[in-house]
Formats: structure tokens, sequence, C-alpha cells
């Protein structure tokens, strides 16, 4: 039995790539909004080689509005598995929570899935994508970023990209928000 387990154990932690050693990822974007004003978001991550474990990650936005729009302020709160990390491609998914604080039309947590994906990470220039989903019965978040990463210095990359965030609301007869445009900022990758 104890043969069993021990197997069971070791062909699990073998599906999802880990850490060798405890990483982090962290960064900071403005982001040129087209109708919403400043904004910028800040964000880390924690990799352990526990396999059992999720990693962890924490992505803060802010949003100041402008003269006809409200600002408001978003936290992204979840666990993920490396699934996949080579030369080639770097998969993550997981879950979390979605809170928004400060708009008007709607202040709430909401269950979240995020996907992302880099291609040719550790290169010179590496490009990503992330996809944040988040809903509950009052209202239905996405957050998609996309863009490209320049290695300046070991671990530290310049980056540049678009983001897409937009909520529908089904309360007090529904509403959508929706914020875009460019990103750039530093992404620290040790």
């Amino acid at each position: 039995m104890k043969k069993v387990i021990s197997l069971s154990c070791l062909l699990l932690s073998s599906t999802f790539a880990q850490a060798d050693i405890l990483g982090a990822k962290a960064g900071a974007d403005y982001w040129h909004t087209e109708d919403q004003g400043k904004a910028g978001s800040a964000y880390v991550q924690i990799e352990h080689p526990m396999p059992l474990l999720p990693n962890a990650a924490l992505r803060a936005t802010t949003i100041e509005g402008a003269a006809n729009s409200e600002g408001f302020n978003t936290v992204d709160a979840y666990g993920y598995f490396e699934i996949l990390d080579n030369d080639l491609v770097s998969i993550d998914l997981g879950a979390g929570v979605h809170k928004i604080d400060g708009s008007q039309h709607f202040n709430d947590t909401l269950p979240m899935a995020v996907a992302d994906v880099e291609w040719l990470p550790g290169s010179t220039f590496s490009f990503y994508s992330k996809l944040n989903y988040a809903k509950n019965n009052d209202a239905t978040v996405e957050d998609i970023s996309v863009g490209a990463r320049f290695n300046l210095l070991p671990a530290i990359h310049l980056q540049a990209g678009y983001r897409h965030y937009q909520i529908d609301t089904d309360n007090a007869g529904g509403h959508a928000d929706t914020v875009e445009g460019f990103t750039a900022g530093l992404h620290i990758d040790i």
C-alpha cells in the first residue's frame, strides 16, 4: 500500500512543472487608457518546489478615472500551478478571487480563473498573454493582457503590451465598463 501511495504521489508531482528552488516574479505597469485617465498595476508572484501546493500571486490595479468617468481599484489574489515550463513555452493555470472597490456601479468579490502563457521565456525577447475571467450572479469581468518583454539585465525585463478590462453588471438594470489601452513597465523574474 505504501508503494502505491508513493507511486501515486510521484506521478501526480511529475504532471506539473515546478520550481527547483524558491522563486519570485514582480512587476509594475503604467496603463495608458483611452477614456479612463491614469491607471497602473503592480503584481508579485511566489513560486516554490512543493508540487501539491499552488504558487501564489497578487495583482493590484488602480484606475483614476477621467472627467466624465469614475475611477476604481481592483485586486486579484490567486493560486496557480505551472503546467508547462520549458524554453519554448511556460503555462500557468489557477483560480482565486477578483475584488472591485470604488466603482459606483459595482463593489464585490468574484471567483476568478486565470491562464498565463509566456512564449520563449528566458530569451532576449519573449511574448506573454494573460486572461483573468471572473463571474458571479451579479457581474462578469474579463481582463486580457498581451505583450512583449525585452531582457534588459539578468532577471530584469522591459515590457510593453495592450490590456483590455471589461466588467458587465446585471444588477440595477445592468451596466458595462470597458478600460483598455497600451501598457509599459518592468518585469522582474528571480
